[in-house]
């Protein structure tokens, strides 16, 4: 069995090929500007932190994180922008309560230390 075509494409059909002419090197953007093809960072790295962390924030982070590039290739730029900010935010204050919560345990702990010393226990 031979076939009429032995290129790319389906040539059967109208296509004769893939044309390449119109492509050119894309400028490079300034490393302080999110790249405009691929968006903003999506963060998700801050919501697993938060799921680790701090579950409560993380369903919030979480989503916000999977929202980002949905949002930047529908061209709502500015909201993918806004998610990608939260997701880092509520990571990073998932990460500060733990530690506050744990330093608030090793005073609690070294205080009823203190008062079973002294109680005489």
């Amino acid at each position: 069995m031979t076939y009429p075509n032995q290129g790319y494409g389906q040539a059967g059909y109208g296509h004769t090929g893939y044309d390449q002419t119109g492509f050119s090197a894309q400028p490079s953007s300034p490393s302080n500007t999110t790249d405009p093809q691929l968006g903003p960072p999506s963060n998700i790295g801050w919501a697993v932190a938060s799921i680790l962390f701090f579950w409560p924030l993380s369903f919030v982070a979480m989503t916000r994180a999977m929202q980002v590039y949905p949002l930047w290739q529908a061209g709502r730029h500015s909201e993918a922008e806004a998610a990608s900010a939260t997701a880092k935010k509520l990571g990073v204050i998932s990460l500060v309560l733990v530690a506050v919560l744990i330093v608030l345990y090793v005073v609690f702990i070294f205080s009823m230390v203190a008062v079973a010393a002294s109680a005489g226990y």
